[in-house]
């Protein structure tokens, strides 16, 4: 039942988010084209989603087109020359990351949750890692709040299945409200001390259901 409410409250903020922001979507998709007229306005990445399943991601293009290193997936510093100019500030502000409201009303994604994973991660992540697919990926996230590119995969995915194990409507509340400093400070990291799982035999029941809330 709480799942269900949680997801209630994601099609509902995420319908409200469209349309309080639709201007700034129109502004932000004018000074893509206005840059690269002739470049998609989207990159649609597929990822998976809850139980495995696939789906298009959008986003905002803020990069020239250039091949995918999905073996690897490097970060992408801001002073890359494949950022345009209008992504460095998009990727600076996660503006990049507005039309994925529009995946959050649909169910694909949800506010909160573990940020998705590409399919040739997830062909390559254990049975440990993969548990991050008990729910729907999230906007934003418990690593994204604790540093996230400044952690290593591994530490990442050890944070988003403590995630799983502890999630409650008050633990993503917490979340979005710390999402709000790193969006103007940008991402720095954390001591999250035990707010993460390192046995790789730890196996969630469902959501919710294993560890101690945090303080």
């Amino acid at each position: 039942m709480t799942l269900a409410i949680k997801r209630a409250l994601d099609a509902t903020a995420a319908a409200i988010a469209l349309v309080v922001l639709s201007p700034v979507l129109v502004l932000i998709a004018l000074a893509i084209k206005l840059e690269s007229p002739r470049l998609p306005l989207f990159f649609n990445d597929v990822v998976m989603g809850r139980g495995a399943g696939r789906f298009r991601m959008l986003k905002f293009r803020t990069m020239v087109p250039h091949p995918i290193d999905y073996d690897h997936r490097p970060e992408i510093a801001l002073d890359s020359p494949l950022v345009t100019r209008v992504g460095a500030v998009l990727r600076r502000f996660k503006l990049d990351e507005l039309p994925q409201f529009v995946n959050v009303f649909r169910g694909d994604m949800s506010l909160v949750g573990p940020r998705p994973m590409d399919p040739v991660r997830y062909s390559r992540a254990t049975e440990f890692q993969r548990q991050r697919l008990l729910m729907r990926p999230g906007l934003t996230g418990w690593a994204q709040v604790n540093g996230n590119i400044n952690w290593s995969w591994d530490a990442r995915m050890e944070m988003d299945v403590w995630y799983i194990a502890n999630w409650s409507l008050r633990l993503d509340l917490r979340i979005l409200l710390m999402t709000i400093p790193v969006l103007l400070m940008s991402e720095r990291p954390r001591d999250v001390g035990a707010c993460r799982i390192t046995d790789a035999n730890f196996r969630v029941d469902r959501p919710g259901s294993a560890l101690a809330r945090p303080q």
